[in-house]
Parts: structure tokens; C-alpha cells; sequence
């Protein structure tokens, strides 16, 4: 299993994908401490199932209410 995985906010008006995240209570780490643009979030992978689980809940949320762009639509 992989530590993180990168997200990117694809929306035009979602240009700092930190607080995007941020306001659905996802927790991750700005692109800009890695070197790449506002877009992306890096989120750890590590942790308990039940964190996980929450985090795969947050984002389907964020996702259906809007605030993000599905995966299938990329």
C-alpha cells in the first residue's frame, strides 16, 4: 500500500485545494511544501482502518455535494 496519494482540485475556482479540504474536515499537507502548485494536496495513507474509512466518507461527501469534480468525469 502506498504512504499518500496526491490529490488535485480541478475546479477553476478551487485554486487552493488545502482549503478546500480543510473545510470538508480532510486533513493533508499543501502541494507548496513539495514544490508544486495550490492544486494539490498530498493525504497519508498510514493509518487505522477507521480513519481511512473516514477519510473515503469525507471525500465521497465533498465530491456529491459538488465541491469536487468525480473521478469518472476527469
Amino acid at each position: 500500500m502506498a504512504a499518500y496519494a496526491w490529490l488535485k482540485c480541478e475546479r477553476e475556482e478551487d485554486k487552493d485545494c488545502y482549503a478546500v479540504l480543510e473545510a470538508a474536515k480532510i486533513l493533508g499537507r499543501r502541494g507548496s511544501l513539495f514544490g508544486v502548485e495550490e492544486r494539490y494536496v498530498r493525504l497519508s495513507l498510514l493509518k487505522i482502518q477507521d480513519d481511512f474509512d473516514i477519510l473515503i466518507y469525507r471525500l465521497q461527501k465533498l465530491v456529491s455535494e459538488g465541491g469536487a469534480k468525480p473521478i469518472a468525469e476527469m
